[in-house]
């Protein structure tokens, strides 16, 4: 999972994507919604609200980024994002990510993702390329799930993710434990950094045992500004 940094935010941010409470060896809700406040300092810029659906073996995610506040009025941009495919005891394994953006038709993208052939096909500005398919590979959306998959105790962790376009491999680091003081209530946590670069933005994100995908993600951009996506509201199979 860069232009001005609201924009930056909702292209380079991974979407801070949650689900119900549940544990790898557990099924989660048919289906939860999630909304997430973006931040920059103490001002709201945006809202993310996500959508998981799980049924058996199969899962879909959904994503809306809506711009608010001041950002709004320089921003018209509604960024959605899609992305299904096989769910079971090793994670999420992509067969289809979307990439919308409402005022920018352009930026369009869709990948297909054929285990069987292990090719990943992506579409986009008129164009179609393929790549090989890495094992692990994970989009945007579904990679932070990911999180709750990986070996115990944490560790380093590599993992191939599409932006819709290509595949690159990002390096997370584990951070150690934290408490956090969420909306959500206080939140026992464990955080995984990207470092910053030259030409990426940096990223930390927080995983909890508690839910299934980071409660809290902080974007550094290459010029340093910083941006964090929390947890505000949550409502679970429906409830």
């Amino acid at each position: 999972m860069r232009q001005t940094l609201i924009t930056g935010i909702f292209r380079g941010t991974i979407a801070l994507l949650l689900a119900g409470i549940f544990t790898p060896a557990l099924a989660a809700p048919a289906q939860s919604t999630f909304t997430y406040s973006i931040n920059q300092g103490k001002e709201v810029i945006g809202e993310i609200q996500e959508t998981l659906t799980i049924d058996a073996q199969r899962y879909k995610l959904e994503s809306k980024t809506t711009p608010l506040g001041v950002a709004a009025i320089f921003v018209k941009d509604t960024i959605l994002m899609r992305s299904e495919g096989g769910y079971g005891a090793g994670g999420f394994q992509p067969e289809r990510f979307e990439y919308h953006r409402s005022t920018k038709p352009k930026k369009d993208a869709t990948a297909r993702f054929d285990w069987a052939a292990k090719t990943a096909e992506f579409s986009f500005e008129g164009k179609t390329e393929s790549q090989a398919l890495p094992e692990l590979l994970q989009d945007r959306l579904s990679a932070l799930y990911q999180f709750r998959f990986l070996p115990k105790p944490p560790k380093t962790q590599t993992l191939p993710v599409s932006n819709g376009k290509k595949i690159e491999n990002q390096l997370f680091k584990y951070g150690g434990e934290e408490m956090l003081t969420l909306p959500i209530g206080k939140v026992k946590a464990m955080r995984y950094v990207r470092e910053r670069t030259p030409d990426d933005d940096g990223i930390a994100l927080w995983i909890s045992e508690q839910w299934a995908a980071p409660v809290k993600i902080v974007v550094t951009s290459k010029k340093g500004n910083q941006t964090e996506q929390v947890l505000k509201r949550a409502k679970l199979d429906g409830r």
